[in-house]
């Protein structure tokens, strides 16, 4: 009131005789405004003026006089007048920066208490912003946030001053004014003081300018957008997340920014969604506001598309290929993983489009595939691969997609990215390093990590939209003409073009194979695709029918294809009897009649059978295999041991319904392998590989090579799948020769494997192939041995060099011509012989030595008898001649001349 304002006045009087002009007088001097004193600023009959004037001198006195920043005694102050100087500075500040606003602010709530001054001298108001720009760096007058009204009302008071025309050196001392409120005070403050001003109804047009025009400013400059949220998140915080992003994401991605701001936002939200990995809430505001960004323009678009591009350059255009490099450790991995999965998968609208994942699916499947099976990290790639498949039209894009995926074409436009060859992950640390060139990464199948990633998720209905893509790209490109090729005239044109003919169809059927047999893609396709998957089935057939001599490349797509549809049929009598399912009548019929595989025979005569309702003979062979299958899927080992004696059984006779159920049988055996531990289920899944391996020899070697290379799945279940091969193996005999490149390339990839105990396995898998294929292995000879060399000198796993040394034995059992070698030999044998000589070598691996120094000097004596003349081999006689003996006898015995025989 205007009588504690005299009441006050006469006290600071009694302590500062001067008169208020003289004190105004020195105040402007001190901060350079003499031009404006006395004309522009009223003391007389203008109690409220006079008393700014005062206190903003008493104050101006004491912050002079005495060293706030000193830690001196004789410089320090008691609280208790810390607290008067406070008071006093809040005081000023209520009188000469809140009374003077602008008029529209005060019809903010945030000023609803205060009265503006009837006659307002802008020279006073910049007179007190002059002075508050002096005061606040003292840190003892922001204790309990004293000062956070005082910013307020500071920026309140420059903003309402813009809004005047000014002097240029007026409106420099404005801008070094809000200059020091963002270098030096909180940002987020800042940020929340502007957000609460433009939130005054009805601002006039030149206020809302000047605020729009501080938020734009602020928020490209570093920091900015971190300091808005935490800005938004203290003002409102009983505000929802999902609002609160909104809110953000309104302020930041608006049309009139110009170009360079946004383009300073982009890389600022990167920036703080990385920071704010942990903090979910906040993270949210980051995606949204960068969705918003990306939808705004095509320079957004690209600027995002680069900067995601530039997270993953270190692995896939690393700049040095030193081996052993560390380029990220775990936690930087894991980290980049986590962000893509926040910014891609966090929500269905609220986060960045999924098509941008998709030139990065072939390096999400590589490392997917190098991270052990319990990784949380492998999780969110499975999230980001199957988030980036669903969002694809199921018409179009997706085909496209997986063909192009399928076919691992990465160079075609617009380019894909993957790891760089030398780029890997230890199994151990999970450190990306750098690996030496001899153990550059090698390309496996894109089919076999894509259905691994599909069968791991819970996303079913992908599951199935996959597998009808893939199988209409299988009718596809059986439909294609085959092309004339002319003559080949080198090993890369054959590769070539084995590349074009082969490699999309075989990844497709084996594609396909893996998908069949996860049983809930089933029950969706029952469900929910039942009539485009028999459509699909229809085609086939017809496709099938009409190749006549080429039909064999159509005959595994459609044995897997009818077993799908037969078990589908069998759980469902409504899609028995669906029009769509009789029509498949006649087609079926035809082929029972033309076909000469058995097991598309037995595979359509099977369903000819439940499709002509034969259900009563029929009922028990179909029994019999529910019976075997459903004993075998109990948890019990001595329930599915029987189960699988009782398959045995059927194989043997030769079964129709066992037989045409080959690929059903084989997927049991594998997830029953996997899935039990005990020895005796164990032995008995591998006499059924054996048993099945006399049906569908191929297909069993190739699958279960591909399980025991399939570097996610779990150790112990390789260790019995390489045993099962080599029983497989086996059981086939000599005639394995004729997949010895499979066999081979199966265990010379174990020997490469980080895991000791993987490696070891491989030796003595090895080995034992080895001798089965007679040692006709010398188109692998050269690898074989510098594999073994590569154990041994640098290998640490005791058991995995024993199983190397024995590999050597075997290989120079196995020589048939050792000149073929002989530059190998006195190196191999002096290797030998060291570790032969060495006492306190391991006794095993010397028994292994001195098993190949034997055949070593076995076939050393062997060379060197057959090599000798045949003259010197012959007896020698002592023959003493007589001295009787006629010339004529003696001259008979000699050898005549060439001109007396003529």
């Amino acid at each position: 009131t205007t009588s504690c304002i005299s009441d006050n006045l006469r006290q600071l009087e009694k302590y500062v005789p001067l008169d208020v002009g003289q004190q105004l007088q020195e105040l402007c001097t001190t901060f350079g405004m003499v031009e404006d004193n006395g004309a522009s600023i009223a003391t007389d009959n203008n109690i409220v003026n006079c008393y700014i004037i005062r206190l903003m001198h008493v104050l101006h006195t004491l912050t002079s006089n005495i060293n706030f920043h000193s830690d001196a005694k004789e410089d320090l102050i008691s609280v208790a007048h810390l607290k008067l100087c406070i008071q006093t500075a809040q005081e000023l500040s209520y009188y000469g920066l809140r009374s003077q606003l602008h008029q529209d602010f005060y019809k903010s709530p945030v000023f609803k208490d205060c009265k503006p001054l009837p006659n307002i001298t802008s020279s006073l108001l910049l007179l007190n912003i002059q002075f508050f720009i002096g005061l606040l760096p003292i840190r003892q007058f922001h204790i309990a946030n004293a000062m956070e009204l005082v910013q307020r009302d500071l920026l309140a008071a420059i903003v309402s001053m813009r809004t005047h025309q000014l002097p240029e050196k007026h409106s420099s001392q404005l801008d070094t004014a809000i200059a020091y409120l963002w270098d030096n005070e909180s940002k987020a403050d800042f940020f929340r003081h502007v957000l609460l001003l433009k939130a005054t109804p009805q601002l006039s047009p030149a206020l809302a300018k000047q605020l729009h025009h501080q938020l734009l400013h602020k928020l490209s400059l570093p920091h900015g957008f971190a300091s808005l949220i935490a800005a938004l998140h203290a003002a409102a915080q009983d505000l929802d997340t999902t609002r609160s992003s909104e809110i953000v994401a309104n302020i930041v991605a608006q049309r009139g920014f110009s170009p360079r701001l946004q383009q300073h936002l982009i890389q600022q939200i990167f920036d703080y969604c990385r920071i704010q990995l942990a903090d979910v809430n906040s993270l949210i505001c980051g995606v949204l506001s960068l969705r918003r960004l990306y939808e705004l323009n095509v320079s957004n678009r690209q600027s995002i598309e680069r900067i995601l591009a530039s997270h993953w350059q270190p692995v896939i255009e690393p700049e040095d290929l030193i081996s052993g490099l560390i380029i990220w450790e775990q936690q930087e991995l894991s980290s980049r993983i986590q962000l893509w999965q926040q910014l891609f998968c966090s929500s269905t609208v609220a986060c960045l489009p999924s098509s941008l994942l998709i030139p990065f699916l072939p390096m999400l499947l590589q490392l997917y595939e190098q991270f052990p099976a319990a990784a949380d990290e492998k999780r969110a790639l499975t999230a980001l691969i199957t988030r980036c498949l669903d969002n694809r039209d199921a018409e179009k894009e997706l085909p496209e997609l997986l063909q192009r995926l399928l076919n691992w074409q990465l160079d075609e436009n617009p380019p894909w990215q993957s790891l760089n060859r030398r780029i890997a992950i230890e199994t151990q640390s999970l450190q990306v390093k750098v690996k030496p060139t001899e153990h550059e990464q090698q390309d496996n199948a894109p089919s076999r990590l894509l259905c691994t990633v599909l069968t791991s998720d819970n996303n079913h209905a992908l599951t199935s939209k996959v597998f009808l893509s893939l199988l209409r790209l299988m009718l596809e490109q059986l439909s294609k003409p085959s092309s004339f090729t002319g003559l080949l005239s080198s090993e890369e044109e054959l590769a070539q073009f084995l590349q074009a003919k082969y490699q999309l169809k075989l990844q497709l059927l084996l594609a396909l194979e893996l998908l069949v047999w996860h049983e809930p893609l089933k029950a969706q396709l029952a469900h929910s695709h039942s009539k485009p998957f028999v459509q699909l089935v229809s085609e086939l057939l017809e496709q099938r029918l009409s190749n006549g001599e080429t039909a064999a490349e159509v005959d595994q797509t459609l044995v897997v294809s009818l077993m799908l549809l037969q078990e589908m049929l069998e759980n469902s009598e409504q899609l028995q009897q669906a029009e769509s399912t009789r029509r498949l009548l006649k087609p079926l019929t035809q082929l029972a009649a033309q076909a000469h595989n058995q097991l598309v025979k037995n595979a359509t005569q099977s369903l000819l059978s439940l499709l002509h309702g034969e259900r009563l003979s029929r009922e028990p062979v179909r029994s019999a295999f529910q019976t075997a299958r459903e004993l075998i899927e109990q948890k019990k080992p001595h329930l599915q041991v029987y189960g699988i004696q009782l398959m045995l059984q059927a194989l043997r006779n030769k079964d129709p319904s066992f037989t045409s159920q080959c690929h059903r049988i084989l997927a049991l055996a594998l997830e029953t392998l996997k899935n039990n531990n005990e020895s005796y289920t164990f032995l008995n899944c591998v006499r059924l590989f054996v048993a099945l391996v006399h049906i569908m020899e191929a297909e069993v070697l190739d699958l279960l090579s591909a399980e025991y290379l399939a570097e996610t799945a779990q150790l112990d279940y390789r260790l019995v799948v390489g045993e099962a091969i080599l029983k497989a193996a086996q059981e086939i005999g000599p005639l394995c020769y004729r997949y010895k490149d499979v066999l081979l390339n199966c265990f010379l990839h174990g020997t490469k494997s980080p895991l000791d105990e993987l490696r070891t396995s491989a030796y003595a898998n090895l080995a034992q192939l080895c001798r089965l294929l007679a040692y006709q292995v010398h188109s692998f000879f050269q690898e074989l041995l510098q594999l073994i060399n590569d154990e041994l000198s640098f290998g640490r796993y005791l058991p995995a060099k024993r199983g190397a040394l024995l590999v050597l034995a075997e290989l120079l059992a196995g020589m048939e011509s050792l000149l073929d070698y002989q530059e190998l030999l006195l190196p191999i044998y002096r290797l030998l012989r060291t570790i032969e000589a060495n006492e306190n070598g391991d006794p095993q691996m010397r028994q292994h030595a001195a098993n190949g120094l034997k055949t070593l000097n076995a076939k050393c004596r062997e060379l060197l008898q057959s090599s000798m003349d045949p003259m010197e081999q012959m007896q020698r006689e002592i023959k003493v001649l007589g001295i009787k003996d006629s010339v004529a006898a003696a001259n008979s015995n000699k050898q005549r001349h060439i001109l007396e025989l003529n």
